[in-house]
């Protein structure tokens, strides 16, 4: 029999999220109520006046074959949001229009890494990465443990390069960051981003620095873009989303901000022979999302750090869990090695499924977090109350029995 795949090892990746997922909903055909904490996706839909743009669009003829780059109109306020926004001076043939954030870290991954070079990977990471990172041929990652350690304040600048540093290998040709992080909501301060960039400039390193969660930032954290930095715009590919800000995930829309070196790749050939383009109704509409009101922007982000607080305060009450407080992003990542008291970890989600929770194992964020859960805000406050407090009562008092 023909061999119905291709044998390469990232085409056998499987998804927890999509097991977590797959449990949750066959509990729910079967009659029970869960609470969905394992989710990345805005529980608000697009703002009335982002989808009016896009019917708008679509009847005055924005269906035809768009330009590969993005529709000009579009890039123009994205130099435009770039300056005003992240400190960063583009020109309109920098910016590439995206399928959504991950088709921009595909294409950021496709243009950087070739056969047998080593991307170093921030971690907790995104669960997306190590798949991203196997579709370029022959490229290999390695991780380095970061965000827990700065959102703690373990290390400092000098302390965070020093590891950096040690980290590296003859192979590297860059590094993934992600600020604000997903899954721990930490958000890299200039003095530490200072420090990462001196280390890219002596080690003539790129860094694709993912900036999905921009926007959302608590307790006077501010999220500082790392190609505004000295000696940093000719080496960061920044990869920015509609998704997460403007509740905009179905409309796959993103935009990657590309060195002048790879200019001349990541339009005319990477964003044309992966997707020839996004809708271009879809990019009139992202341009109404940065250039119209921004009330729902800080209506959500508002939501998200009263669901913060509900999520510690409730999980306050069971010593089992414990969460750093995040500054940004729309998750916490809780410690459950108490709770967990020596179980496989899947044993203990499928445990707090049992009692009504679902939540994402830390071991999707990489191997070495199996005494870790993300507990996601993307939900009602009723129900991040209500999971935190059956966390507390059920995981918090079986770990002290």
């Amino acid at each position: 029999m023909p061999r119905l795949i291709a044998d390469r090892p990232v085409l056998r990746m499987t998804s927890e999220l999509g097991r977590v997922m797959a449990a949750a909903r066959a509990r729910e055909l079967a009659g029970e109520r869960v609470l969905h904490l394992e989710r990345g996706e805005p529980d608000f839909d697009t703002p009335p006046h982002i989808v009016e743009a896009l019917a708008k669009a679509a009847r005055d003829g924005y269906t035809h074959y768009p330009d590969q780059r993005g529709e000009i109109s579009l890039r123009e306020v994205l130099v435009q949001k770039l300056a005003r926004e992240n400190g960063l001076s583009t020109h309109v043939d920098d910016i590439v229009v995206t399928a959504g954030g991950t088709h921009g870290l595909y294409l950021a991954m496709q243009c950087l890494l070739s056969a047998e070079d080593e991307l170093l990977v921030l971690s907790p990471h995104w669960m997306a990465i190590p798949k991203l990172v196997g579709f370029a041929s022959g490229a290999r990652y390695r991780t380095l443990p970061v965000y827990l350690e700065l959102l703690s304040g373990v290390w400092t600048p000098a302390e965070f390069a020093t590891h950096l540093r040690a980290a590296l290998t003859p192979a590297t040709r860059g590094i993934y960051l992600n600020t604000p992080n997903n899954p721990t909501g930490a958000v890299l301060s200039r003095e530490h981003l200072a420090a990462l960039a001196e280390v890219a400039i002596e080690r003539d390193l790129y860094v694709i620095s993912d900036e999905a969660y921009e926007h959302l930032t608590y307790d006077g954290a501010k999220h500082v873009s790392l190609g505004s930095l000295p000696g940093m715009a000719e080496r960061t590919i920044s990869v920015f989303t509609f998704s997460k800000t403007y509740a905009m995930t179905g409309w796959r829309v993103g935009y990657v901000v590309s060195p002048p070196a790879v200019r001349s790749v990541f339009g005319p050939l990477l964003a044309f022979y992966t997707t020839h383009g996004v809708f271009p109704a879809s990019q009139i509409a992202a341009r109404e999302a940065v250039t119209g009101s921004q009330e729902a922007v800080h209506h959500m982000r508002a939501a998200y750090d009263e669901r913060r607080r509900l999520l510690l305060d409730g999980l306050a009450g069971g010593s089992a869990v414990r969460a750093p407080v995040p500054k940004g992003a729309f998750y916490a990542f809780a410690n459950v090695a108490a709770a967990r008291n020596g179980r496989d970890l899947w044993d203990m989600i499928d445990e707090w499924l049992g009692f009504g929770v679902a939540a994402l194992p830390g071991t999707a964020f990489g191997p070495e977090y199996g005494d870790w859960v993300r507990l996601s805000l993307a939900t009602r406050a009723e129900d991040v109350a209500e999971a935190a407090k059956r966390i507390a009562q059920h995981a918090g008092a079986g770990a002290r029995a």
